[in-house]
């Protein structure tokens, strides 16, 4: 009870700070905002050949394998603890492991 109105009490003070500091936090805002550079996304190419390498073995043959094995042995330990949950993990996994790199890679390549 005692850190509910602890709590209570921390967002009170929170608000009145933001009434009282109104124009200053408007202020800050508005000065971030305008001082913001375009945002590209990817133009740094110090690690370009890393990140191509993990790009091709994961969208390869080693992410084929990756997730086969993910879905194996999430199917393996939910025949084991006879569990759903496990088999979605598994599931889960494989597809992450599958549709994440290109996700990924389109996401820093993105430009705005």
């Amino acid at each position: 009870m005692k850190l509910k109105q602890q709590a209570l009490a921390a967002q009170q003070n929170v608000i009145s700070f933001a009434k009282e500091h109104h124009a200053f936090l408007l202020t800050f805002v508005i000065v971030a905002v305008l001082s913001m550079g375009s945002a590209i996304a990817g133009t740094d190419s110090t690690f370009a050949t890393v990140s191509t390498n993990l790009d091709g073995w994961m969208t390869g043959s080693l992410g084929k394998v990756f997730s086969l094995g993910a879905l194996a042995v999430g199917l393996g330990i939910g025949v084991i603890k006879q569990s759903i949950l496990s088999v979605a993990t598994g599931v889960s996994i494989a597809l992450a492991s599958s549709i994440g790199p290109g996700v990924l890679t389109n996401m820093f390549s993105a430009t705005l």
